[in-house]
């Protein structure tokens, strides 16, 4: 809708076969009363085309595979509204849809679940139920979706390894390797 306001054309490729399942009734309507909005479902992105900036785009219509070109000055791409964590350690700690759980939602997994922390100090904000092992992002549960919060976490991340290795400096050795028994 925001893009609608300042391009000449906006379309919308949606791999499915309708935008019902995965956007609001309300913003479906509102896209209906854009007339430079066009929505081309079943179809995905196959290719970007240009010498020295962005000159097309090739388009692919998933049930038959024929691919189209279109003229393209721009791109948003909108994925991963699902977390894909199934090539994650099973035994990192996630939520019912995939999210990696962090901070004190791994101390409320481990109540629920009567499991247990190894460490006497709780998990810092950002890491997961494997002591010096941070998440971040889209795929941590609870999380803002948004690129700059991403950035943001990642940040206060890189400040939580370091506290966590110079934790690691203090703690004596045979601690450590009961630590990593527990974990």
């Amino acid at each position: 809708m925001f893009f609608a306001d300042y391009a000449r054309s906006v379309t919308l490729l949606v791999r499915g076969p309708s935008l019902a399942a995965t956007m609001s009734h309300y913003l479906i309507q509102q896209l209906a009363t854009k007339s430079n909005i066009h929505v081309e479902t079943g179809s995905q992105v196959a290719a970007l085309e240009g010498e020295d900036h962005l000159e097309s785009i090739l388009i692919e219509h998933r049930a038959t595979g024929e691919r189209s070109r279109k003229e393209a000055e721009a791109v948003f791409a909108f994925i991963g509204a699902d977390a894909e964590t199934g090539w994650l350690p099973v035994d990192l700690c996630k939520d019912e849809r995939g999210y990696v759980c962090t901070g004190r939602d791994v101390m409320d997994i481990v109540a629920r679940n009567d499991a247990r922390w190894p460490l006497e100090r709780d998990p810092y904000l950002l890491e997961t139920n494997v002591p010096g092992v941070f998440a971040v992002g889209d795929v941590r549960h609870g999380s803002i979706k948004r690129v700059a919060s991403g950035v943001g976490e990642g940040s206060m991340a890189i400040a939580f390894v370091h506290q966590y290795l110079a934790e690691q400096r203090e703690v004596p050795t045979e601690e450590r390797r009961r630590e990593r028994a527990i974990a």
